[in-house]
């Protein structure tokens, strides 16, 4: 055989090597992970409701993925800290986020943040948090369109409290007034638990809450709740009407509780992972003890929960653009 053609040989067989390498890569890819530990980044203190339905999650998680899925607390701003830390860890699958909504929000609030919601792929929207408007109970107001009529008569007399400026008490808040046209000045408090006790104390009228922080005022006849800002009643309070009975189905602003990776992860791995959830929130063992944390399942897949977060992108931000937050 000449030399020409011994080279033609050779790199005819190098280019189908390289070829099959190519072709083999990322057919494996996602078939080989998990090969290591993955971490799910929560944003917020431990005990908070995100922690809780990470961890209760994460054994189930390490038997159905084969490998150890360790919660990881990264705290501060807000959120912001940690939502940050996940968008700049590489896309690989291993760096999981769970988030409710100040991850569509904060970037809305505070510009220059350093991550944007675009920046993530969910994965599964795990459950939602219940929320209540509350008002003192001796006050004169004992149902939603009592406190309405009253701010709408009374422009700038009445209040509402929030966590602080940007956060999702604010936002929801302030759709509350554009929905219903009532009037009323934000106190920024710099947590719930403050709120809940403005309200006892009479520093100020109203707030849209948490059901799990007024509970045990609730059931001790201290606080009032006028309406459940969700889709459903809440079952510990079945007597509580909600938004949509009331007219106002826009103002659905219970907090909610998503797992992303990064955006550009491989296809293959958000399967994955995506499947990985689906069957650890089937489990009734697990549902229910989510469910004891005062957070409602709905285990959506990564299709739902992206048109969800696009309705949640565009209705946020024209809250944000009417009430000039962040502006």
């Amino acid at each position: 055989m000449s030399r020409l053609c011994k080279r033609s040989s050779f790199f005819s067989v190098l280019g189908l090597l390289v070829l099959a390498f190519l072709f083999f890569i990322p057919a494996t890819h996602g078939a080989e992970y998990p090969a290591k530990p993955i971490q799910i980044v929560n944003p917020f203190p431990p005990g908070a409701s995100t922690d809780i339905v990470a961890r209760i999650l994460s054994d189930k998680l390490s038997s159905l993925l084969g490998q150890a899925v360790v919660v990881v607390n990264k705290t501060g701003g807000g959120g912001a800290v940690g939502i940050k830390a996940a968008k700049d860890a590489p896309a690989d699958g291993y760096t999981i986020l769970v988030a409710p909504p100040p991850i569509a929000l904060i970037p809305l609030a505070r510009k220059g943040i350093g991550y944007a919601l675009s920046d993530f792929t969910p994965i599964n929207f795990a459950g939602r948090n219940p929320a209540v408007m509350v008002v003192k109970a001796d006050s004169p107001w004992q149902s939603l369109e009592q406190l309405i009529a009253d701010a709408k008569k009374n422009p700038g007399k009445f209040t509402f409290g929030t966590p602080g400026t940007g956060t999702s008490g604010h936002f929801g808040m302030e759709l509350f007034k554009m929905e219903t046209g009532a009037d009323f000045i934000h106190v920024p408090l710099g947590g719930e638990a403050p709120v809940a006790t403005a309200i006892l104390g009479g520093n100020i009228h109203t707030s849209i809450i948490a059901l799990g922080t007024v509970r045990a005022h609730l059931e001790a006849g201290t606080l009032r709740a006028l309406v459940v800002t969700a889709q459903n009643r809440a079952k510990e309070f079945p007597d509580v009407p909600t938004v949509v009975e009331k007219g106002f189905p826009s103002i659905d602003v219970s907090p909610w509780f998503i797992f992303f990776v990064r955006a550009n992860t491989a296809p293959a791995i958000v399967d994955k992972l995506a499947k990985a959830f689906k069957e650890a929130l089937q489990d009734r063992e697990i549902a229910g003890k989510i469910e004891k944390g005062w957070v409602a399942v709905e285990n959506r897949g990564p299709e739902e929960t992206a048109k969800f977060l696009a309705q949640e992108h565009k209705k946020w931000s024209e809250v944000a653009r009417v009430a000039k937050i962040g502006q």
